[in-house]
């Protein structure tokens, strides 16, 4: 019985520096930061593996499950910051597809919740992104939040040929700090 190798590669496709952006300083009651990026933050994302199964037409749905975190690190000048972030992922709209090496495709799609209704996404088309927030001082510099994806692999497809079959979604993370 063949076997299929369902995997994609979640990654950043650009330097960390470029995946994220820095939206500068918040308004509010916070005194102006010291230096003009009081903080850096990154994505940290995984591989995703939906494991080894035949797709065949009559194939059920094939979930899988990883984790994606968000890193973000103080710049010593600051004595406190307030991050407040969104993850995006690129391609935003549902229906991504993975491929493999002689040109077949298969469907799959990203959640951020295990029953696997909310695509993740830019937020625009019906998408959601993953927000969060870390308060970040001399004593924790550094602060990491850890969230789940959700993947399915969708059943119904083709019959396709064992192996290796690799996608792309882009992960970026938009910020903004207030000093204190």
């Amino acid at each position: 019985m063949p076997i299929t190798r369902h995997q994609f590669m979640l990654c950043m496709l650009l330097p960390a520096t470029a995946a994220a952006q820095f939206k500068g300083p918040s308004p509010g009651p916070f005194k102006d930061c010291a230096t003009p990026r009081p903080v850096e933050c990154q994505v940290n994302a995984p591989v995703f593996d939906f494991g080894r199964r035949q797709m065949l037409p009559t194939s059920p749905d094939i979930n899988g499950r990883a984790i994606i975190s968000v890193t973000c690190v103080k710049s010593p000048d600051e004595s406190k910051v307030d991050v407040d972030f969104e993850l995006q992922a690129q391609p935003p709209a549902p229906a991504r597809q993975m491929r493999n090496q002689v040109g077949g495709y298969l469907g799959y799609d990203m959640f951020l919740d295990p029953a696997r209704l909310q695509y993740w996404g830019d937020g625009s088309q019906g998408t959601f992104t993953i927000t969060g927030q870390l308060k970040l001082d001399n004593n924790n510099r550094v602060g990491t939040l850890v969230y789940p994806l959700y993947g399915r692999v969708h059943g119904g497809q083709q019959a396709v040929l064992p192996g290796q079959w690799l996608g792309a979604v882009v992960s970026r993370v938009l910020y903004t700090s207030k000093c204190k």
